[in-house]
């Protein structure tokens, strides 16, 4: 029987960068709206999930053209909070829990002027898909929440678009306590964390989003991993629908 690395064409040794490589390239031959073979399609899939499942997230890609204003504070971000302090979660916000985290979906909004999301001058404008998540650490360790390299997007194409770099150095110039950085969460803390997609086609729809929490081992020296949590929202065309708004007031 084929290894997963084996379904993707790679040796055991490839890195993460690879594995998405690869994926995207085979999903171009065997989707099934391509004339694909569905179980080659699903093997395909499937092998995709389980080798990241297995590794520790690598540095991402960035996407060119990130917008600067020649400031630098990527490497800050705001003080996460007490989830006691806020209210209940929304009618139309998608929870999902797992052993690590309670994360919510608390907006999927479309075609957002990214320039006019920011506090602060930017140099540059795009368009892009934006999720807003509610990030409750419920475990009895520290986590670190890093939406921008963990969180992919399933397009109704096949594909798999990832978080963007777009606007790395304004991730703290959001609004309210929103923040596009990486966080040290407590055990018990609470973070509102954006996560703005690649460039999506106008003719793709988001079918779902997924969250990938690499959770390290304390044990151990070097990188190793303890364990790996996904946190999968499905997205129905009614909860698309609802999601598609933001989960604060817009001046």
């Amino acid at each position: 029987m084929e290894s997963h690395y084996e379904v993707l064409g790679l040796s055991p040794d490839a890195d993460e960068r690879a594995v998405r490589r690869a994926y995207r390239t085979l999903l171009k031959d065997h989707h099934p709206d391509q004339g694909g073979s569905r179980e080659r399609f699903l093997r395909i899939k499937g092998a995709y999930e389980a080798i990241l499942g297995e590794q520790a997230p690598d540095d991402h890609e960035t996407d060119g053209g990130a917008i600067t204003d020649g400031r630098s504070n990527a490497c800050q971000y705001r003080p996460t909070d007490d989830p006691a302090e806020r209210g209940e979660t929304r009618d139309h916000e998608l929870p999902v829990s797992g052993e690590y985290l309670t994360l919510t979906l608390a907006g999927l909004v479309h075609d957002v002027d990214v320039a006019a999301l920011i506090d602060g001058p930017v140099t540059a404008a795009t368009t892009r898909t934006v999720a807003f998540f509610r990030v409750h650490n419920t475990s009895s360790r520290s986590l670190a929440w890093q939406g921008t390299t963990n969180t992919s997007f399933f397009g109704d194409d096949g594909f798999l678009y990832e978080g963007s770099s777009i606007a790395a150095p304004h991730a703290t110039d959001l609004p309210g306590r929103w923040t596009g950085a990486a966080v040290e969460l407590e055990p018990g803390r609470a973070v509102d964390g954006v996560v703005i997609a690649q460039e999506i086609p106008d003719d793709v729809t988001v079918s779902e989003v997924m969250y990938t929490q690499h959770v390290p081992d304390e044990t151990a020296d070097g990188d190793g991993l303890a364990d790996t949590e996904r946190y999968l929202f499905e997205l129905k065309p009614l909860v698309r629908e609802r999601l598609d708004r933001f989960p604060f007031d817009r001046d």
